[in-house]
């Protein structure tokens, strides 16, 4: 962007500039009627000349600062504005130059060599500078043009400098030598100029080439893609899952004939292969076009967040403040709004506005500082940590975030692992089998590698999870605890319609086990209860007045031992808890415990 930069220090004899900070930002039609003026530009098409006043910033230099300093490298071209500016070279001053549109800087560049003369602003100096850098980094074939005219340029000034320098002066001798040198380098460049042009212009006439080709060949293959994946989630619900259920009908009808056993074991072996592919096509489809808002205050974490929506086929806006999102709640519908803890009202804005808009508050802070800040929001929302150290994390973060919520597909270890990853499962059939199901957990992480402290970890994690699905959370039909008034050491057998699912995992990098029971009954105002309690020091007096066997502080455990812990619950049909552990036990994702929760509405 063109700026205007003011530097305002006080007048100390030849004070650097880089000493100075930029203090205001002028618009970019100053600058671009500046360059217009300069008799140097007269040459240059109008598109470049555009392309220069966009690289370009004016300068407003005080008396006595240096501009340039012999010995010190340049990586800038600067034009006289106003002012008057002197040239010294080794302390003597040999010149002067105070005429508008006078050329600063050009000889370092030329020779690429450090500055061979001081320049100091004898008065307050009014500069255009410009970004050396940008002819370097020109592209296509019109880049060979614009170095050609600008080295003309360059020729033009050194000769007038030449012709005006004084040749009895020691150091000019040096400099009008040096001068020379360039010039016939120049000459020798301009008479390559028109070759290296066609060969430039013909390399990348084949490099555009090879890139449609590629180009092409890239769309063919993801539109084989959504093909498959759409035939395949086609096959999964159009007829896997219809036979499936005939089989299970002439089972219910037939519970002693075995003949149509193979048949179903084959069925269910191909839909476990067919869902997760048949899932991840249903969750592209579903967030297409979606709208999604993120409020944060930290520039950065906004730009991660694009990174990770960009190949999504999400709309993402993106605010800084409350200001900005009132702005822009009043002009668009969101499905999805995100924010921190500094804008938490916008979360209200968006929930007041349109009551289907689901809310996120993602928030790397420590849990007892923003479980106090939800007590301002009139919803409970999603709540999603990050670690503002690992993007990586965060943009993983982002991407399952949005996508479980788009598509309403809450469920499932493998979204937080990489794909592909062998999972393995258990039934939870009751507090006897607690013990087993532990050691066959530990056993697993120990033959893939795993080291003791981490599978110390999960083990002691999953008696928490384990303890809560076999006693406080199975309920009656009226939604009241059947068994979280017993002893944790009173034997306890679940029937077949209360058994719940052990599951484990690893990609490498992340452990991952969850626990998944068919009732729902864990609400997310009970977690944040229990979480507050139990960082406020109170856990046993919450218990003893919630009437609880100790689910309270198995929560915190769980959350306090594992990295992150993910809370998905549907009122009344289930609850999952997944806890992921980080595979180096000394880098772990997060320096503070932390916790997703999702409440499907």
């Amino acid at each position: 962007m063109s700026r205007l930069i003011i530097f305002c220090l006080p007048e100390v004899e030849k004070t650097s500039m880089s000493e100075a900070a930029p203090k205001f930002t002028a618009d970019y039609e100053q600058i671009l009627a500046i360059l217009r003026e300069f008799d140097l530009f007269a040459a240059f098409p109008e598109r470049l000349v555009l392309d220069l006043a966009r690289h370009s910033e004016i300068l407003e230099v005080p008396e006595n600062t240096q501009i340039l300093k012999q010995g010190q490298p340049n990586q800038h071209l600067y034009f006289l504005v106003e002012g008057r500016v002197g040239i010294y070279v080794d302390g003597g001053r040999v010149s002067k130059l105070q005429r508008r549109g006078d050329l600063l800087g050009e000889m370092s560049l030329i020779s690429n060599k450090p500055v061979t003369a001081t320049i100091l602003a004898e008065t307050s100096v009014t500069l255009l500078r410009l970004d050396a850098s940008v002819f370097a980094n020109m592209q296509g074939p019109e880049s060979e043009s614009y170095l050609s005219v600008l080295y003309r340029i360059y020729a033009t000034v050194l000769a007038e400098k030449l012709h005006s320098t004084n040749q009895k002066a020691k150091h000019f001798e040096v400099l009008a030598i040096q001068l020379r040198s360039a010039q016939e380098e120049l000459e020798e460049i301009n008479k390559n100029l028109e070759k290296k042009v066609e060969e430039r212009t013909l390399s990348l006439e084949q490099q555009k080439a090879e890139l449609l080709a590629g180009k092409r060949k890239v769309e063919e293959l993801l539109n084989n893609k959504k093909l498959l994946f759409r035939r395949l989630n086609d096959l999964h619900s159009q007829h896997l899952m219809p036979l499936k259920n005939f089989l299970d009908e002439i089972r219910k009808r037939h519970p002693n004939e075995t003949s149509i056993d193979g048949a179903r074991s084959a069925v269910y072996e191909v839909q476990r292969l067919l869902f997760p592919l048949a899932r991840q096509y249903s969750t592209e489809q579903a967030v297409q076009g979606k709208n999604v808002l993120i409020a944060d205050a930290n520039k950065k974490q906004q730009l991660i967040a694009k990174m990770a929506l960009g190949g999504t086929g999400v709309h993402l806006d993106a605010v800084s403040n409350i200001d900005e999102g009132k702005s822009i709640l009043n002009e668009k519908k969101y499905d999805l709004v995100i924010f921190d803890l500094a804008n938490v009202e916008i979360g209200n804005l968006a929930k007041a506005k349109d009551s289907s808009t689901d809310l996120v508050l993602m928030t790397s802070d420590q849990i007892p500082a923003y479980l106090t800040s939800l007590k301002n929001l009139t919803t409970i929302p999603y709540i999603v940590s990050r670690d503002e150290t690992d993007r990586t994390f965060t943009v993983k973060n982002i991407m399952t975030t949005v996508t479980k919520l788009l598509s309403q597909d809450l469920f499932g270890l493998e979204k937080y692992l990489s794909w592909g990853v062998d999972v393995q499962s258990r039934q939870i059939s009751g507090s006897r089998q607690r013990p087993q199901l532990i050691a066959d957990v530990d056993a697993y992480f120990e033959k893939l590698g795993i080291r003791r402290a981490n599978r110390e970890r999960i083990a002691a994690v999953l008696e928490e999870m384990l303890m809560n699905a076999i006693y406080d959370a199975p309920t009656d039909s009226e939604g009241k605890a059947r068994y979280n008034h017993l002893p944790r050491t009173q034997d306890l057998s679940l029937k077949p319609e209360e058994q719940g699912t052990l599951r484990f995992a690893t990609d490498g990098m992340l452990v991952a086990v969850s626990v998944l029971d068919p009732f729902g009954s864990l609400s997310g105002a009970t977690i944040l209860k229990y979480l507050e309690y139990n960082y406020a020091g109170a856990p046993a007096d919450l218990n003893s007045r919630q009437n609880k066997g100790g689910a309270g502080r198995g929560l915190h455990q769980i959350v306090e031992n594992a990295d992150l812990v993910v809370f998905n619950v549907e009122p009344k049909r289930a609850t999952e808890v997944i806890a992921l552990f980080n595979v180096e036990v000394n880098e772990r994702p997060h320096q503070n415990p932390s916790f997703h929760l999702f409440i499907k509405g």
